[in-house]
């Protein structure tokens, strides 16, 4: 162990990940490209079956060409890798002290334990942290719920001196652990299946990743939950298809009440959760109106209240932009600029949602559209430099042309100087204001497998929700006001919240803050993070490490940001030290230490 340690500290190893599967569809091997994705940590992934070992492991300066190997199941070195191969890889992580991961193991000796007491689904358990797993998984609560379609395995260590036991089966026996192998390496041992999906998957990874790599690697990590509140200030119409299927429904018109804006101000300050109020002037310009007093109450009520919420430009009177003139896009972003000071309201600068996504492309129109050539020009002129989308929406890659190829869902892309920042929309509709009109709304909308209560839905959107929140996904989820009018109570937007939250809670530390990027902050977030993994992709992007520095190499004419963790860069969250540094062309040195 001591020669080891020796090695480890005067060795340089490129900080990749070597990620080995045998036919590439097991769910441990995608689960992992995924997490080595979403944290933009460098990684080859190379299934056996159909693809070679790399041809080098050592380079010519003599430093290793991975700092970590996950293996996806235990069986790989002894069926998939050749005698010499496999040798090739023993030695290289003996010489520079390099940890291993078996994603999915079978028990045996081999991983230091003993044979399997029974094998099957471990659906619905509770693992749980040991103290050492607590100190590994620094960022997660003390259990670890299993979810459904979860093979495994229940074992207990052959010897408590050499296999470290960090989540435990209730029976105790060892679902993940160390196991310190006789020649001297370290292996962290997981005998129970995960897919990208599962939960159980999402809250081990990242610390898994962090002792794998002995703590400092290439990527980063956040909890994000963005949620934007979109019509506020004006009313929305209940579709008459909707309305005949609902108890609650009337077919009328759904406006936030002031008494709706006070209780939705106090669970938000309640629960530190920030709400964007994605804004229309004119609803409560017209609104005053037609009741015929000066001021809109619920605006009265939104201003006392305004610094709990921030304030996005939603155009002020929500028109179609589809066949907009240049002058009619321009007028509608300036005008409600000129109105939210005029009240006092702050709009986030740079920052545009409009109405139903209008002017840009919408591929599910009868034909489909194109994005309104007048659209890009008019943003540039009024300084918008962020613009909100549809997550669920592909878009073309040319923005005119509207049967051509298409960007995936999701994806960012240039609308002029502008970029489209992708929102997820909700299973609430735009008109909901009761659990009725809610499950109304799904099933007049003919989705698949409605759910058949409301407790359902929220259980289904929750967990989709906290998938997200724990994917390291920046995006915005966003609702409408209709979703806030709950009478004499929080609408169904804050109950479906309060689901994600007390399922957050359950799960995640106290210390384990939730990030909430404004659409500006999150639309900076995806370039720069689109252009690392440009970087990536183009092999443009090299960094080495030993024990005391980290040494970034760019081969590009530009400057690029990098996401670290684990050395002395950016903040401290989930129990590391994490952030990005700004790297030139040429050599950039951080301290890991």
């Amino acid at each position: 162990m001591s020669s080891t340690r020796k090695k480890t500290h005067l060795a340089v190893v490129q900080m990749k990940v070597l990620l080995l599967g045998a036919t590439g569809e097991e769910p441990s091997f995608q689960a992992w490209r995924v997490a080595l994705a979403r944290e933009g940590t460098p990684f080859v992934a190379i299934a056996l079956g159909t693809e070679r070992m790399p041809s080098v492991l050592v380079d010519e300066l003599g430093r290793s060409s991975f700092q970590a190997v996950i293996l996806a199941t235990g069986e790989l070195l002894e069926q998939s890798l050749g005698s010499s191969h496999r040798h090739a890889l023993e030695q290289l992580e003996h010489e520079f002290g390099l940890r291993r991961l078996i994603a999915h193991a079978y028990p045996c000796a081999a991983v230091g334990l003993q044979r399997p007491a029974w094998a099957g689904p471990l659906d619905g358990i509770s693992a749980t942290l040991t103290p050492a797993g607590r100190r590994v998984f620094a960022y997660l609560r003390l259990t670890v719920p299993i979810d459904s379609g979860s093979w495994g395995y229940l074992a207990r260590p052959a010897s408590e001196e050499r296999f470290e036991t960090l989540v435990a089966a209730p029976d105790g026996s060892a679902l993940v652990g160390i196991h310190r192998r006789q020649d001297g390496g370290e292996e962290m041992v997981q005998t129970v299946a995960a897919n990208p999906g599962q939960t159980h998957s999402q809250l081990l990874r990242h610390g898994q990743l962090a002792w794998v790599t002995r703590g400092a690697y290439l990527g980063y990590e956040r909890n994000y939950l963005s949620l934007h509140v979109d019509d506020v200030l004006l009313p929305n119409r209940v579709p008459d298809v909707a309305a005949s299927m609902s108890d609650s429904g009337s077919g009328g018109l759904i406006r936030m009440s002031a008494q709706d804006a006070l209780h939705t101000a106090r669970w938000s300050q309640a629960n530190q959760l920030r709400l964007e109020l994605v804004c229309n002037g004119a609803g409560s310009e017209r609104h005053a109106r037609e009741i015929g007093v000066e001021q809109d109450p619920l605006l009265a009520a939104l201003l006392r209240e305004r610094d709990t919420f921030g304030w996005v430009n939603h155009t002020y009177e929500h028109i179609l932009l589809d066949d907009a003139s240049r002058a009619t896009i321009e007028a509608e972003v300036a005008r409600n600029v000129s109105w939210a000071r005029e009240v006092g309201i702050e709009l986030e600068p740079r920052a545009l949602v409009t109405g139903g996504h209008t002017g840009l492309a919408n591929l599910a129109a009868t034909p489909p559209r194109g994005e309104n050539p007048e659209l890009a020009p008019a943003l540039r002129a009024q300084g918008v430099r962020f613009i909100a989308c549809d997550a669920s929406r592909p878009y073309p890659v040319h923005p005119q042309d509207p049967v051509g190829p298409r960007l995936p869902a999701g994806t960012p892309f240039a609308v002029g100087d502008a970029i489209a920042v992708p929102r997820y929309p909700t299973a609430l509709a735009w008109y909901a204001a009761s659990e009725q009109q809610a499950l109304d709304a799904l099933r007049s909308a003919h989705a698949a497998d409605p759910p058949g209560s409301w407790e359902t839905l929220v259980i289904r959107e929750s967990r989709r929700i906290l998938t997200l929140l724990l994917g390291n996904d920046p995006r915005p989820h966003y609702f409408h006001q209709s979703n806030l009018a709950g009478a004499d109570r929080p609408g169904i937007m804050c109950a479906l919240i309060d689901a994600v939250l007390g399922l957050y809670r359950r799960l995640i530390a106290t210390d384990v803050p939730i990030v909430q990027p404004k659409l500006a902050e999150v639309g900076e977030l995806l370039v720069r993070w689109a252009a690392w993994r440009e970087a990536l992709a183009s092999g443009s992007i090299d960094a080495y490490a030993d024990h005391e520095q980290l040494t970034i190499v760019n081969r590009a004419s530009t400057v690029l940001d990098v996401p670290l963790t684990g050395t002395r860069v950016g903040s401290e969250y989930g129990g590391t030290r994490s952030g990005w540094v700004r790297a030139s062309p040429g050599e950039t040195v951080v301290r890991v230490g």
